[in-house]
């Protein structure tokens, strides 16, 4: 396959040579030799088969088909090293778009930084977001039809890469005259007969099934009431007084208008939060979201009893230097899966 780039170089010093009338005079503005600008100008010649100079003691001058071929080269010329430029770039993954499914929360937590700090550094990277169930999501990455995925649990899926972020509290939604809100925390006996309301979206199934796991007894299930809403469309029918609701700590941080958010006294289990995607995923990327994230993750570990905007404020001291482009080397080493 021809060397474009050598090509395009070549073109323009035989272009710099025409302007200049001199090859040595081009060769001073370029800042080469001048026995390479007239090797390179030669290669030129020999593989489009024709004189481009008449080249006498005075300088050179364009032949007639030189400057024809100049002519026209130089605009094409032009079109081909910006579409070598782009392409360059979305193959380093630095333009290009990003399908990504999301399940949790993104008005704050460790996704909302990562996603607002990915689109700073990838300006011309196209995020694309889209929210369904988890199923329909896993099937998705195994289609292709999303890069990568963002769920509640562990899922383990044939032929799928899979990796646990980060886990978080899970608290209760209550309307905020409930009776229950005077409390501090709740233990799973005081919400028993109460109805809980989930979505079918999003973690919803992962959350019917963790309050029948936790509630059911062999003559008891939980009453829930399914809903097809969105997240804030739920806490919206929690303030209703519609019935109460779990939520995660990224949920339970943020302004819920009529809603109060208590935790469940002595339940050590956290919801686990995953990133799912494809190994055969060649989107280039991919690969920055996914260090990305990790990074932040890792961030993160060490704050793991605070919640909130305290432990977003305290991973935004280091946020800036933790992501700079020049910290990649190490977060391949840290990173098995880039």
């Amino acid at each position: 396959m021809p060397d474009l780039a050598l090509d395009l170089r070549n073109l323009r010093y035989a272009v710099a040579a025409a302007q200049h009338g001199s090859l040595r005079r081009a060769a001073s503005a370029l800042n080469i030799s001048q026995s390479t600008l007239t090797r390179r100008v030669q290669l030129l010649e020999h593989r489009i088969g024709f004189r481009i100079f008449d080249r006498s003691a005075g300088g050179v001058r364009l032949t007639a088909a030189g400057q024809l071929f100049l002519e026209e080269a130089s605009v094409g010329a032009q079109q081909l090293g910006q579409a070598i430029e782009l392409a360059t770039s979305i193959q380093q993954g630095e333009r290009g778009d990003l399908q990504v499914g999301v399940l949790l929360p993104l008005a704050g937590g460790r996704l909302h930084l990562a996603l607002k700090e990915f689109h700073r550094l990838y300006p011309h990277i196209r995020v694309c977001l889209h929210e369904g169930s988890q199923q329909q999501d896993l099937a998705r990455v195994m289609t292709g039809e999303l890069d990568i995925s963002f769920m509640a649990g562990t899922p383990k899926l044939s032929g799928q890469e899979a990796l646990q972020l980060w886990t978080e509290s899970i608290y209760v939604a209550l309307p905020e005259n409930h009776k229950l809100t005077e409390r501090e925390a709740l233990d799973w006996d005081d919400i028993a007969s109460e109805t809980f309301v989930v979505s079918q979206h999003g973690a919803g199934p992962e959350i019917r099934d963790y309050l029948v796991r936790k509630l059911s007894a062999p003559s008891f299930r939980p009453k829930i009431d399914v809903h097809d809403v969105s997240r804030h469309s739920l806490l919206n029918i929690v303030a209703m007084g519609y019935g109460i609701s779990l939520a995660s700590a990224s949920i339970a941080s943020g302004m819920s208008e009529g809603v109060t958010f208590l935790p469940i006294r002595g339940d050590l289990e956290q919801l686990a939060w995953s990133a799912v995607w494809s190994p055969t995923n060649s989107n280039p990327a991919l690969r920055y979201l996914l260090r990305l994230v990790k990074n932040i993750a890792s961030g993160w570990l060490s704050h793991a009893g605070a919640n909130g905007a305290g432990a977003a404020l305290m991973i935004a001291a280091g946020f800036h230097a933790l992501m700079d482009p020049s910290f990649c080397g190490l977060a391949q080493i840290l990173d098995p899966f880039v």
